[in-house]
């Protein structure tokens, strides 16, 4: 059986195109795969950096040509590995769920996509969470909440009081109106009602979103400093969702406190030559985030919890999906998004505030 993929045989933006693919079959899922019919894909910059990781028009290898891009979304498990499939996989039959998509395989750009049980989550029945919602979990949702454990901000959907109250610290989260931002603010703010979040961002209609995001306080990206340096330091937990410039870096260590903690969730060129010196005087923590890294190392597969936490937080109320303002399920169909100046294009422009999801099928 065929179905119907958006993808490309050579790389780059422009080359994607609607094209008939093998649909997986359930006889060939491992124990702990399910089929996933894709409801609405998630939309993030790292589709278009895939698309355009090697020279435009070069062609793709011929074991993953067609090349599907698309690394999350939601959808309803059709198949799982009929009598050796195991008792987690079979759970998730018919129902409706959140997922991410293994990079080295075709993504969610297509009407079917093939998940570790590892990395679904079921959404909760009652209808709270509409499935554009969930669709804008998996990829920087997850992210997000990763980032924010490693910056000693745990996330949790229990209701009981967060280890760090809250009061007396700050978060800072630069570029913190795109997708990771926004989910980054609403799980702090979730968890920690008394923490101090301030987000930079680059225009007034970036700061209103920031802070309807629930941001304490908006700079621009350039006025790091002025939140206070030097030996004392004024930020205790930082995320950085823009290339560590080292120059950007140089603030962010100047306005670390002893002992914070600074996650680095883009890398770049600036990257290579960064400056430890200050950080170490701190006695601070530089960590790096990539959300699909355990996917391709095998080390832990458990995102499901992670996609089960956000899941609960919005069920609940205590969050909502940063969808951006401007989206609308009519101009959101995958044929319309793909047209220049779609949905695609907006998302890879790194100018869009909140997430944009796509929808492939009803």
């Amino acid at each position: 059986m065929q179905m119907t993929v958006l993808g490309t045989k050579v790389f780059g933006r422009n080359n994607l195109q609607f094209m008939q693919h093998p649909k997986p079959a359930a006889c060939t899922l491992s124990p702990t795969e399910v089929l996933v019919r894709v409801l609405y894909s998630d939309l993030n910059p790292v589709d278009h950096h895939k698309l355009n990781m090697q020279a435009d028009g070069a062609a793709v290898p011929d074991h993953r040509s067609p090349f599907v891009v698309g690394f999350g979304g939601c959808g309803v498990v059709e198949a799982v590995a009929a009598d050796k499939a195991d008792d987690a996989a079979k759970s998730l039959l018919n129902a409706r769920v959140v997922f991410l998509a293994d990079p080295s395989r075709d993504g969610s750009y297509a009407e079917y996509v093939v998940c570790d049980r590892r990395v679904v989550a079921p959404v909760p029945a009652g209808g709270a969470i509409a499935s554009h919602e969930a669709a804008a979990i998996p990829v920087a949702g997850c992210t997000a909440l990763e980032s924010l454990e490693k910056a000693g901000l745990a996330i949790s959907s229990a209701e009981a009081p967060r280890p760090i109250a809250g009061e007396g610290r700050r978060l800072l989260i630069v570029g913190a109106a795109g997708g990771v931002g926004s989910w980054a603010t609403q799980l702090a703010r979730s968890n920690y009602p008394q923490l101090d979040i301030v987000g930079t961002a680059s225009s007034p209609e970036s700061s209103a979103w920031c802070e309807a995001m629930g941001c304490t306080s908006t700079i621009g990206h350039a006025e790091v400093e002025s939140l206070g340096g030097g030996r004392d330091g004024s930020v205790d937990h930082i995320l950085c969702l823009s290339e560590p410039t080292p120059k950007l870096f140089a603030s962010l260590a100047e306005v670390l406190r002893p002992y914070g903690k600074i996650v680095l969730v883009v890398s770049g060129e600036g990257i290579k030559s960064l400056d430890l010196s200050f950080v170490f005087f701190k006695c601070g923590t530089v960590s790096t985030e990539t959300v699909f890294t355990s996917m391709r190392d095998g080390y832990r597969l458990d995102q499901a919890g992670q996609l089960d936490t956000i899941l609960s937080l919005l069920d609940e109320g205590r969050a909502k999906a940063p969808i951006s303002k401007g989206w609308e399920d009519e101009r959101s169909g995958w044929k319309v998004a793909n047209e220049r100046g779609g949905y695609i294009d907006a998302v890879g422009s790194g100018h869009s505030r909140g997430k944009l999801v796509m929808k492939i099928s009803s």
